[in-house]
């Protein structure tokens, strides 16, 4: 079946990981062991497909809202129609979503809501309060020409959620909750809780794909929803695979790439390497960088050539592979590739 896409505002170019997609790659972590994708801005905000193609297969849909200060309120939803806009989303999506989402990070203002991190609003709210909320929305739906047919399959499935992940509009306050989130998913997904994976890496990388993802716009109204998965899904597989690239990384510390270089290289070389040792940190967190990978193949490769036959040290291989990678990798400086010489050798 088809998606109609309502709006393309978050895949501009210049737009910076923000609240939205933090909370998306909340729900992603939180997945990493089930079979799950996180479809963002084409269902609203973003969706979560589980069992996708499979008899149960469930999707719920996510609109995310925030405020700076206060509390969100219930006029805030009927002045901005978030409830209809959200049903609207489902009814063009054949009423498939499970649950439609609204999800905050403050609670919902109210004597029966403040309390409630989550609730179904039809059977949370005052009579009052839901006849208001229902009026609004079909006033909203009335004005929208392709609506045809009965709200009542939708009032059940509308959920708030006081998001667990901080906000604020001037100060990126998220991340380092997502960091230690990510940590969390790493440790369920090795099912080692003593792991040495750095976080931060892995977190960056996620980052980097829901930002290249984005940036995949969709021109036409209306997109098969397997073509809109492969343009702007990401499935916990990739996170997966992500963690089993950091795992392949993850065996030198700073200090010992170092220690290496400083032994290995005349003092000039080792000058160098050490400037561009930040940047080798770069290339090395961005885990789905495939120029990263292709230089660490070829390497690798030397490595496996020469040690068949190699008789002398590992600090005269490492030398050895490095100068002859050099004309092989031509999109890394000489510093990098000695790097990457030592990190494939001593791991």
């Amino acid at each position: 079946m088809n998606i109609r896409i309502r709006e393309q505002a978050g895949t501009d170019a210049v737009r910076k990981f923000d609240y939205q997609m933090a909370v998306a790659l909340d729900y992603l972590l939180s997945e990493v062991d089930s079979d799950t994708i996180i479809l963002i801005e084409t269902l609203e905000d973003f969706a979560v497909f589980r069992n996708y193609g499979e008899e149960n297969e469930t999707v719920d849909v996510f609109q995310v809202k925030t405020k700076d200060t206060g509390l969100y309120t219930k006029t805030a939803l009927n002045k901005d129609n978030v409830l209809g806009k959200i049903i609207l989303t489902d009814y063009y999506f054949d009423s498939k979503s499970k649950t439609l989402n609204i999800i905050c990070n403050t609670p919902l203002k109210g004597t029966s809501t403040e309390a409630l991190d989550c609730f179904v609003f039809e059977s949370t709210l005052s009579p009052n309060e839901l006849t208001k909320l229902k009026s609004t929305v079909r006033d909203y739906m009335q004005n929208e020409i392709g609506f045809s047919g009965s709200l009542e399959p939708y009032w059940g499935k509308l959920i708030y959620i006081k998001s667990s992940l901080p906000f604020s509009g001037k100060v990126d306050r998220y991340s380092e909750t997502l960091v230690g989130k990510t940590n969390a998913a790493i440790a369920q997904y090795l099912d080692d809780e003593n792991h040495t994976i750095n976080p931060q890496a892995v977190f960056t990388t996620l980052k980097l794909l829901i930002d290249r993802k984005r940036r995949n716009k969709i021109l036409q109204s209306e997109i098969d929803v397997e073509e809109a998965i492969k343009q702007k899904g990401i499935h916990s597989s990739d996170v997966k695979a992500i963690i089993h690239q950091a795992a392949a990384t993850n065996h030198l510390s700073k200090k010992d790439i170092l220690q290496h270089a400083a032994r290995i290289y005349t003092p000039s070389e080792y000058f160098i390497i050490q400037n561009e040792y930040p940047t080798f940190i770069s290339y090395q967190a961005n885990l789905v960088d495939k120029a990263f990978q292709d230089a660490r193949k070829i390497i690798q490769n030397e490595y496996q050539t020469l040690s068949q036959q190699w008789t002398g040290s590992l600090d005269e291989i490492v030398r050895c592979i490095a100068q002859k990678s050099i004309d092989k990798i031509t999109f890394y400086t000489p510093a990098i590739i000695q790097i990457i010489a030592i990190v494939v050798v001593f791991s």
